[in-house]
């Protein structure tokens, strides 16, 4: 088994989704065998979610044509029931984008 700072370390450089959840399965192993306590725990899903939003929005911005940090954003604080559905998650990215947009644009 993988100590937890390797394990983070890994996780924060994967270079996709796929690495990603390969992380996160190792991890569920390591939480089921008791390797991991509660804090650790909690520091994986932070390392776990900050990785996931960066991979998502980069695939999101690939897509659309606008700012990268500004997806990067939206996908943080969108909600957890639809970063998993892709195309839901799209279009909840060109609504936020849209609405930003004409914030931006009624202001001059």
């Amino acid at each position: 088994m993988k100590t937890f700072q390797t394990l983070i370390d890994e996780t924060l450089k994967s270079r996709d989704l796929d690495e990603l959840e390969s992380a996160a399965d190792l991890f569920q192993f390591g939480i089921e065998k008791g390797y991991y306590n509660k804090k650790q725990a909690n520091e994986f899903n932070n390392a776990y979610w900050k990785t996931k939003d960066k991979h998502l929005a980069h695939e999101i911005a690939s897509e659309i044509n606008s700012n990268r940090l500004n997806v990067i954003s939206i996908v943080s604080n969108a909600p957890m029931n639809i970063k998993d559905n892709k195309p839901e998650l799209l279009n909840y990215v060109n609504g936020r984008i849209k609405a930003l947009r004409g914030k931006i644009s009624g202001i001059k």
